[in-house]
């Protein structure tokens, strides 16, 4: 595993991962969000004040994504289709604990949707950063 690249890589999948993180959560699903406030969700001063632990989650995602990710590169075969496969793979995890959610929290079958749907994306954009930025 190339060290550099490794954290490179880490580095730019913590910043795209949480600009799509918020894209998707803070725009995007915002007015699906807006009705579950005070009943399933911390209110904003409470979420604001825990900012950093989501941050910190964040960058122990990316480290732990992108040494997956370095651990199976493959020498010699497109940056594209591994970051894609990887993508695609990793997303795939994502569906389980996005039912998970649904069944535990009092949210719209909707929303859970697009959880699955938005989750998947932010994961293979993540996935093709990381292997564009480990490439040799």
């Amino acid at each position: 595993m190339n060290l550099k690249k490794y954290l490179v890589a880490s580095a730019g999948v913590f910043v795209i991962y949480s600009a799509l993180g918020l894209l998707i959560h803070e725009v995007i699903l915002a007015p699906d969000y807006e009705p579950m406030v005070g009943v399933a969700l911390r209110s904003a001063e409470e979420f604001g004040a825990r900012v950093p632990l989501l941050y910190a989650g964040n960058l122990i995602f990316a480290l732990a994504f992108c040494f997956i990710y370095a651990k199976g590169y493959e020498p010699g075969k497109s940056w594209l289709g591994q970051g894609a496969r990887y993508g695609l793979i990793l997303g795939a995890l994502l569906v389980p604990v996005a039912l998970a959610e649904y069944v535990v929290f009092p949210v719209a079958s909707s929303l859970a949707a697009k959880w699955i749907v938005l989750g998947y994306a932010q994961i293979v954009v993540a996935a093709l950063v990381a292997a564009g930025l480990y490439r040799p």
